[in-house]
């Protein structure tokens, strides 16, 4: 994937995410703008990825996904 996604909490409803945690604050998810379902490099042992690009209360756009292997969530990209 490049960069180190960074681990963090996500609440989610009805197995969509509406708020995350990460670096002491929380934010509300205003809006799911996309979602997709990712492989990556299934050669090298990558599991399966659910990613969603949000909109959060901030104004700021981030993306990120679950390992649905490891049942853990990850910020992939912030968007300026």
């Amino acid at each position: 994937m490049g960069v180190k996604p960074i681990s963090i909490g996500v609440r989610c409803r009805k197995g969509a995410p509406v708020a995350i945690r990460y670096g002491g604050y929380v934010l509300a998810v205003e809006k799911i703008l996309e979602r997709w379902r990712d492989t990556g490099c299934w050669w090298e042992g990558e599991s399966e990825k659910a990613f969603f690009r949000v909109l959060c209360q901030d104004g700021g756009i981030r993306e990120i996904y679950c390992d649905l292997t490891l049942k853990q969530w990850f910020l992939y990209r912030i968007y300026d």
